[in-house]
Parts: C-alpha cells; sequence; structure tokens
C-alpha cells in the first residue's frame, strides 16, 4: 500500500484551474504546489540529485503549504491516545518519510503526469471536495480529495484513490495493529519499512 501512496501524494497536488472563489482558490494553491514538487523530480539537471534530497526537498514544498499531520493524525485515529508525547512524534516522523520516499521512488522511470481536475463542491463552510482524474503511463488513477477548514487554514484530511480512503485504509491497519501490539512496535516497524530498497506494494504496517 506504501508502495500505491506515490500515486495518492500526486493528488495532493496535482490540481490546476483559477478563480476568485475560495474554494477555487484552493485548487490554485494545490497547482502550485505539485507544480513545485513535480520540479524537484522532472526539472531540467535534477537527474544528478540523490533520492534523499528529493524526498527533502519534496517535503519543503509540501509543509510550505500543508500540514501533513492532518491526514496522518487522522489515520491513526483513537490510537493516537495510546501513545506519549515522544511515541507520536516518532510515528508522525517516520510516516512522514515514508510516504515522501514512496512519492520519490514511485515516479522513477515515469513520464510527468497529466491530471484534470473537476469543479470543487462546497459540503459546508468547513468542508469542500475536488474530484481529479490522473493520467500516469498512459494508465488512468480517479481520486478525490477532502479538505477540512481548521484553526490552521484548508487542510487536507482524506484522499480518496479509486474508490479507496487512504484514511480509513490505514485506520484499518493501525487498529489491527493496536490490538496485538503498541506503539514501540509500531515504531520499530515502520523503521523496518523505511528501511527497505523498495516499498512493495503489498507492504503492511
Amino acid at each position: 500500500m506504501f508502495h500505491n501512496f506515490y500515486k495518492v501524494f500526486l493528488c495532493v497536488c496535482l490540481v490546476g484551474g483559477s478563480s476568485a472563489s475560495a474554494e477555487q482558490l484552493q485548487a490554485d494553491k494545490l497547482q502550485a504546489t505539485i507544480n513545485a514538487s513535480l520540479d524537484v523530480i522532472y526539472a531540467e539537471g535534477t537527474s544528478g540529485v540523490s533520492d534523499q534530497e528529493k524526498q527533502s526537498q519534496v517535503r519543503q514544498r509540501l509543509e510550505a503549504n500543508y500540514d501533513l499531520d492532518v491526514i496522518i493524525r487522522r489515520a491513526i485515529g483513537r490510537n493516537w491516545q495510546l501513545m506519549d508525547d515522544g511515541e507520536r512524534t516518532q510515528v508522525l516522523e517516520l510516516v512522514k518519510r515514508l510516504v515522501l520516499k514512496a512519492y520519490v521512488n514511485g515516479l522513477k522511470g515515469k513520464t510527468r503526469p497529466e491530471v484534470t481536475l473537476g469543479k470543487p463542491l462546497v459540503i459546508t463552510d468547513k468542508r469542500m471536495e475536488i474530484e481529479s482524474t490522473v493520467v500516469l503511463d498512459g494508465k488512468t488513477y480517479f481520486m478525490l480529495y477532502r479538505l477540512g477548514r481548521v484553526s490552521s487554514g484548508w487542510q487536507i484530511y482524506d484522499i480518496v484513490a479509486e474508490n479507496v480512503s487512504v484514511v480509513s485504509n490505514y485506520r484499518e491497519q493501525l487498529d489491527d495493529h493496536f490490538r496485538r501490539g503498541n506503539a514501540a512496535g509500531l515504531i520499530a516497524r515502520l523503521q523496518e519499512i523505511l528501511e527497505k530498497e523498495d516499498i512493495d506494494e503489498d507492504t503492511k504496517i
């Protein structure tokens, strides 16, 4: 599942369009973020940049606009209460590093993706959704971004990839882990996955 996260991660950013409306301004923000993130991988002169440096640069561009903790904490759910502050910090950091590694590695040898964005749909004054299609190496993927307005502004709180919620998928895995293990075991497992050369699409937490 981590292997497929590069497709999902694209959809945190790959959007377009322009308008003065509040919801479209969020799409413009996403567009600017993805352009900067993809340039790290595809811009001229990046072939000699290490994967680790690309991951670092992509992270800088994402975190300049979005709080990645929001979607990760939603995936952790009630299990957040089963960890102390130090464990929470470690888990958040490890998940971010795993996602970034899957994103950069997943795009190796692939052409720059093409994206078609649907019109943002306002659900309430604090929720909106944006449908999108991503064409990557001849295959089309359907995505839905769920954004919520919180104290830090509009944040992505879930992504539905091919009708599968990222938050629900990982929460199910984490719930299963905590039924038989603890935070220390989760940290060890995340570190083990991070050390893998390639993150296989069947990799589970």
